[in-house]
């Protein structure tokens, strides 16, 4: 230990001293350059004058900036911003001591040329450097057994393509050797980004993989909308080869990606948006530094959203469920991505007022997201009382609590499923909706509730179905033939309830732009291409009927509703146009939730009171058979 780390200060020494020619290496060569190749014997007082101090000051600001505490093989364009300002400012301040000091004869050209000179030559001995030892590894890798390492072209010369290269440039052993890019932009063809040129357009995909045996294609275009997605994997499937994609924006955490990150297309993918006229920053006095409480933390979208705001640094992020196992997943995971960042584990069933109170009283949240509740709509069918004890009255436990205790802002996720409901599912998040809207009226909380239709890769989702039913061999079910249903992918999902939560003053209803709607249909024959199944194949999708309480197409807005844009172009406000179908105050709700919460047939009765079309719960139970 003592012989490495002896070792390590003798390499900074060299550097120090290696830095300290260069720096007077500028001088030389700023007096020659001015004297056209003689220097008169009367400057070189100056130069020593200047030696004595721009060389320690310059170097003693390389030191306070980290220039010897880098490793320059990863040096990117924020050393080359260190490099900058600690040469700058030895160098001023060497000016400054200069000018004080008042040698017989002073030039201010050859003191800015020699500050230009030194720039160049300490940031490019760093920089030289990088590329030395990178040309070494490639070549060593190069020169190594390649049969393990995939030919692949990058489909997408721009951004993240680009990044992606330079990660594999940099990554020893990667699996991967970079043929180049194509790019669908006709004015790159030929250009070199970084070490590899552009080939051609996806277009020129065929010739190319035959030219260059080329066994994969990545997708480098994470901001690609889903129809643009559709195109480029078409265009990879006609080459002949597999085509693999790069996380979308909203997946990663610094917007980088590296080769452990690539991986297969998912349908999710397809139904993507390009999000990059969405600033991906929050006002930092929403989250940063603040205590976040978030509901149903180990569920598909709570644990996204508790990911997505550990972004927004959070001082302490309390993830309350009532699934120990997944609130251990979500904890592990967090705990082990952002460890600045403090993470309170809580199994608690919110329903339970006592203890929901006890928490908000010991953790003292400034922020709640309430993403927990029962969701999927033929199950609630049959347990209308769990609807309104979990649903209803398990809303109201959180949000009057966060009330009690000053809590600032308080987000609801609400579905598409509350719009007119016909089910049970659906009146309760309506019931809901309507219950904190109310409470806002009269609280300090700024309470506001997102709606927005289907998450694909949630648990229990008709996509995740159809994934398990193709895994088994079984045929995808569709429970109608013209049914329609919003998706969106559950990071898009996330995201958009953060910035609706940091709209408005609280009391309003906002609506994800979901885009249009998908016929499931046609959904499950789109899957089945992707995973290389023949949709037309007999008994490959299987037709059943709508289970109870489904409809056949779902709307994001009442009629009693119009939608109003706001500042986020994915994000409505659903304002009243007409008298609201309920007009109970939230104490009404809660008061007859109570007094139905243990009697089936009379919570039926009050959830078809919500919405007139509302279909009693029945008593049989309904098998899942696709759809949410």
């Amino acid at each position: 230990m003592l012989t490495a780390i002896s070792g390590f200060r003798w390499h900074k020494l060299l550097l120090i001293a290696f830095d300290a020619l260069l720096v007077n290496a500028a001088l030389l060569i700023s007096l020659w350059l001015r004297f056209e190749g003689v220097i008169p014997s009367v400057w070189w007082p100056f130069y020593e004058s200047a030696a004595v101090w721009f060389t320690p000051l310059t170097l003693l600001a390389c030191y306070a900036f980290g220039l010897y505490n880098r490793v320059w093989e990863y040096a990117r364009g924020d050393a080359a911003l260190a490099v900058i300002v600690a040469v700058s400012s030895g160098m001023l301040v060497g000016f400054v001591g200069l000018l004080l000091t008042g040698p017989a004869i002073f030039s201010k050209s050859i003191v800015v040329m020699a500050w230009l000179f030194t720039m160049m030559l300490i940031g490019g001995s760093r920089f030289g450097w990088r590329q030395i030892r990178r040309y070494w590894r490639m070549n060593e890798a190069n020169g190594s057994e390649t049969n393990g390492r995939r030919h692949i072209l990058i489909y997408g010369a721009r951004g993240a393509g680009s990044v992606f290269a330079g990660h594999v440039d940099d990554t020893p052993n990667a699996p991967y050797r970079i043929c180049g890019f194509v790019d669908d932009a006709p004015r790159l063809r030929g250009m070199i980004v970084g070490r590899y040129r552009v080939l051609g357009t996806g277009d020129d995909l065929p010739a190319l993989v035959k030219k260059l045996d080329v066994e994969e294609v990545i997708l480098a275009v994470p901001s690609a909308s889903g129809e643009q997605l559709r195109a480029m994997r078409q265009r990879v499937k006609a080459a002949g080869v597999e085509a693999t994609t790069l996380p979308r924006l909203l997946e990663t955490i610094d917007g980088e990606v590296a080769s452990d990150d690539v991986r297969n297309i998912e349908y999710a993918d397809m139904l993507g948006r390009d999000m990059t006229d969405v600033d991906l920053t929050l006002d930092p006095n929403y989250v940063e530094g603040r205590t976040v409480l978030v509901t149903g933390a180990g569920g598909s979208i709570g644990s996204e959203i508790c990911r997505q705001l550990c972004r927004y640094s959070p001082k302490r992020l309390v993830l309350l469920g009532r699934g120990e196992n997944r609130i251990h997943d979500i904890y592990l995971d967090l705990r082990a991505s952002f460890p600045d960042i403090e993470f309170v584990p809580v199994i608690c069933n919110f329903t339970n007022e006592d203890h929901v109170d006890r928490v908000f009283a010991k953790h003292r949240p400034e922020i709640v997201f309430h993403a927990g509740a029962h969701k999927h709509v033929y199950l609630m069918e049959d347990c209308p009382a769990e609807a309104v004890r979990n649903n209803v009255l398990g809303t109201a436990a959180v949000a009057c609590a966060a009330n009690r205790y000053g809590v600032e802002r308080f987000v609801a996720i609400s579905t598409d499923k509350a719009v007119e409901p016909i089910s049970v599912m659906g009146a309760s998040k309506r019931l809901c909706e309507i219950l904190l809207t109310s409470l806002n009226e009269e609280s300090d909380t700024k309470f506001t509730v997102v709606r927005f239709g289907n998450v694909l890769g949630s648990s229990g989702s008709v996509l995740t179905i159809f994934q398990n039913q193709a895994a088994a061999g079984r045929p995808l079910t569709v429970t109608h033939m013209e049914a329609t249903r919003y998706f969106m992918a559950v990071a898009e999902a996330a995201f958009l309830v953060l910035q609706a939560g940091a709209l408005g003053d609280g009391g309003c209803v906002f609506v994800l732009e979901m885009g249009e709607p998908v016929c499931i249909y046609d959904m499950a024959r789109e899957f089945l291409e992707l995973y290389g199944r023949d949709p037309d194949e007999l008994g490959a999708i299987r037709i059943t009927s709508l289970s109870q309480g489904e409809k056949v197409h779902e709307r994001l807005c009442r009629f009693s509703e119009e939608l109003e844009p706001t500042t986020c172009p994915y994000v409505n406000r659903a304002a009243p146009k007409g008298p609201a179908e309920v007009t109970w105050s939230h104490r009404e709700i809660v008061e007859r939730a109570r007094r139905v919460a243990d009697d089936p047939e009379a919570a039926a009765e009050f959830l078809r009171a919500v919405h007139p079309p509302l279909v009693a719960a029945t008593t049989e139970a309904v098998a899942a058979t696709g759809g949410e």
